[in-house]
């Protein structure tokens, strides 16, 4: 079993990055600073939280999904989704709703693990009642964005800052990402491996 290199930097790096007062404001994404140019802010946004929950609740989430994946012979797909989960919810922070600003949060990484693992979980020779409960935790997933987007509060976060909103279009988005990257790794999977010469 190899030790969890990828998930234990990035807990690590999120958590520390959270914990310095002015992380927040030195990291997060700020439309106007990525406008002039500072466009790691598109990443770093999503190493840095809003309150204490918010980082907890996101970093236990990427904690012990990412354990899983990276020690459970699953790694590829666990980079795969990491990466595509950073991407789109960069892209979509930037391009898809003008009215924010200000942007904190590794709940689209988490939600890209958590819809990863789900489909990894059902997948055969899984047994059904672990395609069941894989089953139930992607309609509660799609649950948690629906109730977010219609009542505009987290649901495990917290209370969030004044003037601060959940996002629910990054917990789609990360979904999603989590969904293509299994998709990926399957099709990459399938591909006939090179023989030794």
């Amino acid at each position: 079993m190899r030790f969890p290199w990828v998930t234990a930097g990035l807990v690590a790096a999120c958590a520390t990055a959270s914990s310095f007062p002015a992380g927040g404001d030195l990291l997060q994404y700020d439309r106007a600073r990525v406008a002039g140019g500072e466009v790691w802010r598109l990443l770093t946004g999503q190493m840095v939280h809003w309150t204490a929950r918010m980082a907890v609740a996101d970093l236990a989430v990427l904690l012990a999904l990412g354990l899983w994946l990276e020690t459970g012979g699953r790694r590829r797909a666990f980079l795969l989704a990491l990466i595509l989960g950073a991407v789109w919810v960069a892209l979509g922070v930037q391009l898809l709703p003008p009215h924010l600003t200000l942007y904190r949060g590794s709940s689209g990484l988490a939600s890209a693990l958590f819809v990863l693992t789900a489909l990894e979980a059902a997948r055969p020779p899984a047994r059904p009642s672990a395609r069941i409960l894989a089953t139930c935790a992607l309609l509660l997933f799609a649950a948690k964005i629906v109730w977010e987007t219609a009542g505009g509060h987290p649901l495990f976060a917290g209370t969030l800052p004044s003037g601060v909103q959940v996002t629910p279009m990054v917990h789609l988005l990360g979904g999603l990402a989590g969904a293509a990257a299994f998709v990926l790794n399957r099709k990459l999977s399938s591909l006939p491996r090179p023989r030794p010469i």
